[in-house]
């Protein structure tokens, strides 16, 4: 299959791919479910079209990078979240298979009817990129989804449904403008059921040539498989999605730990990060007094190389009060990445004289 300028892989998502490794995640359980938030999507088939959307999807074949000569297979998880009407809308994210922590392209799909026909419509989220942050891994807790009124978001094109042997299939009704790698409009197609789906977007140039996605007549093919990140319930509603934690020794109370992370509130502030300052937080755990509740009890059952996506809800936050020089309102669920770089064990760390206790501000 032809890669032009930029990877294309459908439902509209137009994608610039780069990294680094190949190498697939290990799959994990579920430890615990986590209440899911149950939508209403106004018919029998619409309902039927979310609910073969919802899931884990994996690309049957490895995909061709852009700018890169490898190539990897991608992931798509998609769920079912409320807008700020409590419209049911579909939380989409898409990342290479091997760093799903880091998706490349997060949207939303909403579902409607036009002249009594299913159009699938996918919007961007009008987040800047570093807000983005606040809403990865949310497809394993919607209900922590930050509800996105209309003006959070903006329709970028439609699909038309129809049904057919227990399968939907549809084309955008017309080609989309679009500035996208040298083209002048783009067109998408789908087709799925309960198990595989297909896509193809394609841009075209003024003359009509495609300079992008897939050449006429093909399409990507995606499986849906067992979702390979652990999601966890903690204690106090802390929720813990786990997209990688290698084997080794677990984080007990007063072992010293040395972490990256970044943490962002529901509308995409993101109010500290570790990671520009190039130095991991260091504390023993789990820092009574000096952490906020929710990190004591995020940062457990940890191994070096943990990569954690912690959803800590606000009575374990910063509660009623919120920390005004971190822009966190009163109330606020608040919503982080963590990465386990390093850890001593006590009789270690006390032969560690280097004295070294890092504060920061606003630490969690």
């Amino acid at each position: 299959m032809r890669m032009k300028q930029v990877l294309q892989i459908g439902l509209g998502a137009v994608v610039g791919v780069a990294g680094v490794s190949n190498a697939q995640p290990e799959a994990a359980p579920v430890t615990a479910a986590v209440t899911q938030w149950a939508p209403s999507w106004g018919d029998a088939e619409m309902t039927s079209v979310a609910e073969m959307l919802s899931g884990t999807w994996r690309t049957a074949d490895a995909v061709q990078e852009t700018n890169a000569d490898g190539s990897v297979q991608m992931v798509m998880q998609i769920a079912p979240v409320a807008a700020a009407d409590g419209t049911a809308m579909l939380y989409a994210e898409i990342s290479r298979a091997d760093q799903m922590e880091q998706p490349f392209r997060q949207s939303l799909f909403g579902l409607y009817r036009y002249k009594g026909q299913i159009r699938l419509r996918t919007y961007e989220i009008m987040m800047p990129k570093s807000g983005l942050g606040a809403l990865v891994g949310l497809w394993a807790a919607p209900e922590f989804f930050p509800a996105i009124g209309a003006d959070g978001r903006i329709a970028t094109l439609d699909v038309a449904l129809t049904a057919k042997d227990g399968s939907f299939s549809g084309s955008t009704p017309y080609p989309y403008p679009t500035a996208v790698g040298g083209a002048v409009e783009m067109t998408s197609h789908v087709t799925f059921n309960a198990d595989r789906l297909t896509t193809a977007d394609r841009g075209f140039d003024a003359e009509g040539n495609v300079v992008w996605g897939a050449d006429q007549g093909d399409a990507w093919t995606w499986n849906k498989v067992e979702n390979p990140v652990r999601v966890t319930v903690m204690d106090k509603g802390v929720v813990a999605v786990d997209y990688a934690r290698p084997e080794g020794v677990a984080t007990v109370a007063g072992d010293k730990v040395f972490v990256h992370y970044s943490g962002w509130t529901g509308n995409g502030n993101q109010f500290d990060s570790s990671r520009p300052r190039n130095q991991p937080y260091e504390l023993t755990f789990p820092a009574p007094g000096r952490l906020i509740e929710g990190w004591g009890i995020g940062l457990a059952d940890m191994t070096v190389g943990t990569k954690r996506r912690l959803i800590i809800p606000s009575d374990v936050g910063y509660g009623v009060n919120g920390q005004p020089r971190a822009k966190i309102m009163p109330n606020e669920t608040l919503f982080f990445e963590i990465e386990l770089m390093a850890m001593q064990k006590p009789d270690a760390a006390e032969e560690d004289h280097s004295g070294h206790d890092h504060e920061a501000n606003p630490h969690p």
